[in-house]
Formats: structure tokens, C-alpha cells, sequence
């Protein structure tokens, strides 16, 4: 498990350093204001769609996770219908 974990870390410092690399080479090679106009409007487009795509995971997380605490509590509780078919 904690492999899994750390490999996964790992990945993500990976990805965010090749961000950042290419956040770089891009402002380098721009000129001068024009570039810089173009690379912060990119970045702000990239930065919402990041954070969308964050809330949207951890939206789904705690469905499941909400998901899974409703079962468990329904699962210790006999069904209506099994009740009265017992009776």
C-alpha cells in the first residue's frame, strides 16, 4: 500500500515539475509583453481546469464514500419486506 502511495507521489512531483518546465521555456521564448499576456492567460485557464477536475474527484470520493456508509448501515438492518415474508 505504501508503495502505491509513493509512486503515485512521486508521479505527481514528476508532472508538476514537467509543468513547470514548460511554463518556463514558454515565457523564454515569447516576447517579451505579448508573451507574457499569452503565458498568464494559459496558466489561469490551466489552473481552473485543474481545480475543476480536483473538486469533481473529490466530489465523486465523498459520493462513494457517502455511498458506502449508507450501505453498511442498511446492510446491518433486515429489509422491510424480508421482515414481513419471515412473519
Amino acid at each position: 500500500m505504501n508503495g502505491s502511495r509513493y509512486s503515485k507521489a512521486l508521479k505527481g512531483a514528476f508532472t508538476g515539475l514537467t509543468f513547470t518546465g514548460g511554463w518556463l521555456g514558454a515565457d523564454l521564448l515569447l516576447p517579451e509583453p505579448w508573451g507574457d499576456y499569452l503565458l498568464f492567460g494559459a496558466l489561469a485557464v490551466v489552473n481552473v481546469m485543474a481545480g475543476w477536475w480536483i473538486g469533481k474527484l473529490s466530489e465523486e470520493r465523498e459520493q462513494r464514500l457517502a455511498d458506502g456508509a449508507a450501505d453498511a448501515h442498511t446492510m446491518d438492518r433486515p429489509n422491510a419486506t424480508t421482515v414481513e415474508a419471515e412473519a
